[in-house]
């Protein structure tokens, strides 16, 4: 087994489901081509919920003739999971019909407990409860679940006892099982996932459900912020050891947030003093970030913030620019941070909170600790309040630059493109402009308030949305409506479509001297101009920031699919990029 392999089954292990892609796209560009390698790499994306693309790849790589049953059992995961999402109806049923006999096939040929237990809590889903009997009463006999000796073989010892209706022995063996675990948070919310969905076929309650799982469910997920205020050791203990009881009391194993001296850094030491995940999110240059939230603070601080960037998980740039004197550069750092704990939450099976030593006084803009509890709480999130009490907040901030002066805003921005436009002959030219360009412009017209400002040249199109959601909502129905088209009538045979990339953030807004329109530009349209050129046709390409906001503004409506670290177009960098659908769309739904 390689390092990569270790690497990315211990990023699974976390929950860290994108760096565990990430691992196997790097050792698999670098040669690896081993079934073990590619398996995580379909189990990660399994995990991630793109159910289409791990079963292309799961067939590509030949896993469903492996000898190892936990690969081959990696197929009949994926068809159960595109089971589960199929309404209730004899199509559900059918397909959960069809990955039982895939779980019970390798079970009978392996006799590993694994795809048994699976073809058993199927079994019992899909109404075939003798079946489920049957199987469960020959997985409690194999030795391994009779006497269990690791985490697994507990947790399968529960499901089996759980299909038998022997609840309390079924709880009695996930308290087992919460002992043997250590930190493979993936395997707990795995298990939490599948025992839920049975708890709740068989009939149990939430009250009891939550109470069967409490023993194997995994570390939740916060988001962080706190008021920015000078150092006082006596202060400072006792918010510390308010935040250590919450943290403790909330079984806190992720956060994360930015590193402003006080509250944002008292959290984040002690989420790494606990041993948790500290995930860094500045919203702009390390340096500038320092010269604002820290330096005004005390210059100790600065040293705390340095050893919280140490001993990170990760960190990231909201945006790489400077501070430009606009406060919408901090409000928008905080919104990706929300989105990004939002987004592990999921892959974690859980709901995500916040944590925010605030004083209880709204703030009067858009930046501050009071406005980013009023946006977590205005898209129903809770939030848990520490109050500081009596500490010293009066800081100097460096001046702010001229630039300040100038309109900015935050929003999404979307530029397509149609490959193949310059190859089109002279006389299709003014079908494709009344034909294509005008079921472009439709849609931005049905979505009039949404769109901030457009602009066309050629083929291609630059438009800027008041928020994600209304962003993607066009982005989509843009491409909804060009798949309709029949790109015959420009003498081609077949057309992928448009490419469209995404993006959000901050940018000037003022009125184009050229054309008298509203306008945006900056530093965060011009990363947008570099995402629709890698973009495949028909498909719509966005930003992890994109994502994130989405993933916060609108919960349940889409789905953004990760493709892997890619580099944009005219060295641009190389930056995380997702596949939008919505979710409506996804096959099994």
């Amino acid at each position: 087994m390689t390092l990569a392999v270790d690497r990315a089954k211990a990023a699974i292990a976390r929950g860290d489901l994108i760096t565990a892609y990430d691992e196997t796209v790097s050792a698999i560009g670098e040669g690896d081509m081993s079934a073990a390698i590619r398996h995580q790499q379909v189990l990660a994306l399994a995990r991630m919920g793109d159910t289409e693309r791990a079963m292309e790849l799961f067939g590509a790589y030949g896993l469903d003739r492996s000898d190892d049953p936990h690969q081959q059992a990696v197929g009949a995961r994926l068809l159960k999971d595109r089971a589960l999402g199929i309404a209730p109806g004899p199509d559900r049923d059918n397909a959960l019909g069809a990955a039982f006999e895939a779980y019970r096939t390798i079970f009978a040929e392996s006799g590993d407990p694994y795809p048994g237990i699976n073809a058993a809590s199927l079994a019992a889903l899909g109404g075939r409860n003798a079946d489920a009997r049957a199987i469960a009463i020959d997985i409690l006999a194999h030795p391994e679940v009779a006497d269990p000796g690791d985490y697994y073989m507990a947790a399968t010892c529960a499901e089996a006892l759980l299909i038998l209706g022997r609840v309390d022995e079924g709880a009695d063996a996930l308290r087992r099982a919460g002992t043997m675990i250590g930190d493979d948070h993936g395997a707990r919310s795995t298990t939490c996932r599948q025992l839920k969905l049975l708890a709740r076929h068989m009939g149990l309650d939430d009250d009891r459900v939550d109470h069967l799982l409490a023993a194997v469910r995994p570390p939740c997920v916060i988001h962080y912020c706190g008021h920015m205020f000078a150092a006082d050791p006596v202060a400072e203990a006792g918010i510390r050891a308010a935040i250590d009881r919450r943290l403790a009391d909330g079984n806190i194993g992720f956060a994360y947030g930015a590193l402003a001296a006080g509250g944002d850094i008292l959290i984040a030491e002690a989420i790494v003093a606990r041993g948790g995940e500290l995930h860094v999110v500045l919203p702009f240059a390390i340096d500038e970030f320092i010269g604002q939230s820290v330096r005004p603070a005390g210059e100790q601080w600065i040293e705390r913030f340095e050893h919280c960037m140490a001993a990170a998980s990760s960190r990231t740039l909201a945006t790489e620019m400077a501070f430009v004197g606009d406060p919408d550069q901090f409000a928008y750092g905080s919104r990706v941070a929300m989105g990004l704990a939002t987004l592990r939450a999921q892959h974690l099976g859980n709901v995500p909170q916040q944590l925010a030593v605030w004083d209880g006084v709204p703030s009067h803009g858009s930046a501050g600790t009071g406005a980013d509890v009023a946006v977590w709480r205005i898209r129903g999130g809770e939030t848990i309040v520490i109050d500081p009490g009596d500490v010293d907040r009066g800081l100097v901030r460096p001046p702010v630059q001229d630039g300040a002066a100038h309109e900015r805003a935050l929003a999404a921005i979307l530029f397509t493109d149609f490959p193949g436009f310059s190859k089109l002959a002279e006389a299709v030219l003014p079908a494709f402009w009344g034909d294509v360009m005008r079921r472009i412009a439709d849609v931005l017209n049905e979505h009039g308030e949404d769109v901030l400002c457009r602009n066309s040249w050629g083929d291609a199109l630059y438009a800027v949305a008041s928020s994600a959601a209304g962003a993607a909502e066009i982005a989509l129905t843009l491409q909804s409506r060009l798949r309709e088209f029949d790109y015959r009538t420009l003498g081609l045979a077949d057309s992928g479509g448009m490419r469209i990339g995404a993006h959000y953030g901050p940018a000037y807004r003022s009125l184009d001297p050229i054309t008298g329109r509203m306008n945006f530009y900056g530093t965060e349209v011009s990363r947008a101009a570099r995402i629709e050129p890698v973009t495949p046709p028909g498909a719509v390409f966005v930003t992890e920031p994109f994502a994130a906001i989405l993933a916060l503004e609108a919960p349940g409506h889409f789905q953004c699919r990760y493709v892997g670290r890619i580099a944009l177009a005219k060295g641009y960098g190389t930056y995380p990029m997702y596949r939008l659908t919505r979710l409506s769309d996804c096959p099994g739904r």
